[in-house]
């Protein structure tokens, strides 16, 4: 499928967007690779980032964010709702202004207005605050923006950039950057976008999305392995920094801002955000470190040696 423009909403060229899926309102973002198969409707101001995946009959209402590789099946998403990297919400109904932890599972069930589910929670824990609106908030400007930035740029380009392409201008980025991706072998189908820069040979596994237009520079290093569906993103004004010989397993979420040293494994299904992990060091398989380091001998505090 071809990127689709709308006056104030964008589709990135990858991801796929079944028959029924109705788009409601403006100013939607769909991000690389996600997925929306069955009856489906979004309503306006929504984001569904790279690699999530909404399967109908499923609604997500207006001001709602799917973020990197979530799952929405057969569930009513309420206005303004949150839902994490990796999280799961199935035969489920959230009312309007929940927020969904990263990595959290929620079936077969209804949740209040406003219901905050801790990362990895399989339940709620109370309410959302005012922390969490403000972050809510800051998501849906940014991609918002995001959505406007690439209609301007794909009408520029005029045609819809398959692998690799400029990040559009911004209000914190007021020229496109592009990738320095020579260097890199792709494995199958990827999305290498802006201020990305491979530091020598490297392997990007099938359907990965490397995203340097919100923060940035993206820098991965030599001899760098990376699995299929993985996904690289920032919040706006930090970056992301890879070592060299890092392998990095299916399914992960690498947010910035994160720093990874050398020779560091990390498992699939794995969600890295605002953390450190040291060279050497290793993450098993869906580990959620969010505001934390990894070293050699476990988890700790970041500043701690």
């Amino acid at each position: 499928m071809l990127s689709k423009i709308w006056s104030n909403s964008f589709v990135d060229s990858s991801a796929l967007l079944g028959e029924k899926v109705r788009m409601e309102v403006d100013f939607i973002y769909i991000a690389p690779f996600a997925e929306l198969e069955g009856d489906v409707t979004i309503g306006g101001g929504t984001n569904v980032q790279d690699g999530a995946r909404v399967l109908g009959p499923s609604s997500l209402g207006s001001l709602v964010s799917v973020a990197h590789r979530a799952e929405v099946i057969s569930s009513k998403i309420g206005d303004f709702t949150f839902i994490g990297f990796n999280a799961r919400i199935k035969n489920a109904e959230l009312k309007p202004g929940c927020f969904i932890g990263h990595g959290a599972i929620v079936e077969n069930t209804v949740l209040d207005e406003g219901s905050y589910v801790p990362p990895g929670g399989r339940e709620p824990t109370g309410y959302v605050d005012e922390a969490l609106t403000a972050f809510k908030e800051e998501v849906l400007e940014v991609n918002s923006e995001l959505a406007l930035g690439y209609v301007d740029l794909f009408s520029l380009l005029h045609s819809a950039q398959d692998q690799i392409s400029p990040s559009p201008k911004t209000s914190w980025n007021g020229k496109m950057h592009f990738p320095k991706a020579e260097k890199a072998k792709f494995l199958g189908k990827v999305r290498v976008i802006g201020n990305v820069e491979f530091k020598g040979y490297a392997e990007v596994g099938d359907r990965t999305s490397i995203r340097g237009d919100e923060g940035f520079p993206i820098v991965i290093g030599a001899n760098a392995k990376i699995g299929n569906d993985v996904v690289f993103h920032s919040l706006k004004g930090h970056g992301i920094e890879v070592g060299a010989d890092v392998k990095i397993g299916d399914s992960s979420v690498i947010h910035g801002p994160v720093r990874i040293g050398d020779g560091a494994a990390i498992g699939p299904r794995c969600i890295l955000l605002k953390c450190e992990v040291d060279p050497g060091a290793c993450l098993n398989e869906g580990t959620i470190l969010i505001g934390k380091r990894m070293g050699r001998d476990g988890i700790t505090e970041l500043g701690s040696k």
